[in-house]
């Protein structure tokens, strides 16, 4: 599991949050593929990303 903080909440947060947690990522060079908790996948761009934690399930 890791959690993604972005700069500003996101579509994919909930309401004003900023943080996400998310069951895995790949790194494609200016864009992240977040593979969400329900098992879908996402592209998110690096530069809305602040930071990627790794944390305990």
């Amino acid at each position: 599991m890791y959690e993604l903080r972005f700069a500003e909440p996101h579509q994919l947060t909930d309401g004003d949050e900023t943080m996400l947690r998310v069951a895995g990522y790949e790194d494609y060079g200016s864009m992240y593929m977040i593979e969400l908790e329900d098992g879908s996948t996402q592209s998110v761009g690096k530069q809305l990303i602040e930071s990627v934690t790794e944390v305990e399930e």
